[in-house]
């Protein structure tokens, strides 16, 4: 966000893409190509592209994971599946005040349709 000055007071420009929409379903990270554990996590909110994800372990930008929601999640029907793979863009340590040590920033892929049994 960017804080502009205008006859003294404050205002507050968003230049986020999509609306937010705050949340704190649970849900497992695994990263791909790997055969460490899954990690327990859980979004702090999501958008149209991605969410921010709450966690104990540290990520990499540019790192691919797969993320499972309950099918009944707000994520699920957003992202139209309850299992998306991602880009991690982002990693910072939380500053203590909330349930994970990390704050972690993924880009959800949506590009591939769902396919069609064909019987």
């Amino acid at each position: 966000m960017l804080q502009l000055e205008k006859n003294g007071h404050y205002a507050v420009q968003n230049k986020r893409k999509s609306l937010r929409k705050a949340s704190l379903t649970p849900c497992l990270v695994e990263k791909c190509f790997s055969s460490s554990d899954k990690i327990y996590s859980r979004s702090i909110n999501y958008s149209d592209n991605g969410c921010m994800l709450e966690m104990d372990y540290s990520l990499s930008p540019g790192d691919a994971i797969k993320i499972c929601f309950a099918p009944d999640a707000d994520e699920s029907k957003m992202f139209g599946k309850n299992i998306c793979v991602g880009t991690v863009r982002w990693c910072k340590p939380q500053d203590g005040c909330s349930g994970g040590f990390y704050g972690v920033g993924v880009q959800v892929l949506l590009s591939q349709t769902p396919r069609r049994r064909v019987y």
